[in-house]
């Protein structure tokens, strides 16, 4: 009787910590909302880029949340009720690439499509599978279609760094508390050590003569001098009256802004915090 006891226990135990694990939904309204966008911006056989720039927009307001900093499962969320840097890019790529795939929508689309652009390969398994630099995501995403950097095509301008900001502030991170998760992480930051990262110049100038070139919807990772990591910001490109303007999840004002400023006078007067940039399409 105690072994059967026990063993309903241990069920009711495994079925209850499931979904902790293996939850991809934060909550019904912010799927129910996201589905929302994918069906106003549906386009099946589209061009996603065409369209991250307008469900970027969408998104101004929304509270900073230090997603990738709490993930301690190693998991990417449907939530739309507050970003990180790289949550804001990942889920508006999603819902774009979502709503332009062949087919009806369903919501496991987009967790799909947002585990495809958020974890090495396309493959969570854990933390350390989550990419968490820009130089990694590029490469990445790169190989497997889902982008095209534009950055190259227009500056042969490079800098080497080895990216180890994650591991070296691992209080920081909540996956980071475990140890085996810890050890995952710093291995996979030696492969990181002399990253080769391709940049433009921030340099008026050269900002002038590219400028034209850039698409509304297009990703611009504006890249920090720290020697250990290599994105200060990233966001989408929208076009206005005045030229082009930034939409990125800002933790200085704890929200998703669009920039009130032109994205040039941006990047200068931020020259302090910015060396360069790179500059991506969503495929």
């Amino acid at each position: 009787m105690k072994v059967k006891i026990f063993k309903i226990g241990l069920m009711a135990a495994l079925l209850y910590a499931v979904p902790a694990t293996a939850q991809r939904f934060h909550c019904p309204s912010d799927t129910a909302r996201a589905m929302e966008i994918i069906r106003e911006f549906s386009r099946p056989g589209g061009d996603p880029g065409e369209i991250t720039g307008a469900i970027a927009s969408k998104l101004v307001g929304v509270p900073y949340v230090s997603v990738t900093k709490e993930d301690s499962l190693g998991v990417a969320e449907i939530r739309l009720d507050g970003f990180d840097e790289f949550s804001f890019v990942n889920m508006v790529a999603a819902l774009a690439k979502t709503a332009t795939s062949p087919g009806h929508s369903r919501p496991k689309d987009l967790e799909i499509m947002l585990n495809r652009l958020t974890f090495r390969r396309g493959e969570p398994d854990g933390f350390p599978t989550r990419m968490v630099y820009g130089g990694d995501w590029v490469v990445d995403n790169r190989s497997r279609g889902n982008i095209k950097e534009l950055t190259e095509d227009y500056s042969a301008h490079f800098k080497t760094k080895s990216l180890e900001w994650v591991g070296r502030h691992r209080e920081e991170y909540a996956a980071l508390k475990d140890s085996a998760t810890y050890e995952r992480q710093k291995m996979v930051e030696l492969g990181y050590r002399t990253f080769k990262i391709p940049h433009m110049k921030r340099e008026s100038t050269e900002w002038k003569q590219i400028a034209p070139e850039i698409r509304e919807g297009d990703l611009i990772m504006l890249l920090t001098p720290q020697p250990d990591k290599d994105i200060w910001e990233m966001g989408y490109v929208v076009k206005r009256a005045d030229g082009l303007h930034f939409i990125h999840a800002s933790e200085r004002d704890g929200k998703v802004v669009e920039e009130p400023e032109v994205l040039g006078r941006y990047i200068k007067r931020h020259s302090k915090e910015v060396y360069g940039w790179r500059w991506i399409r969503i495929l």
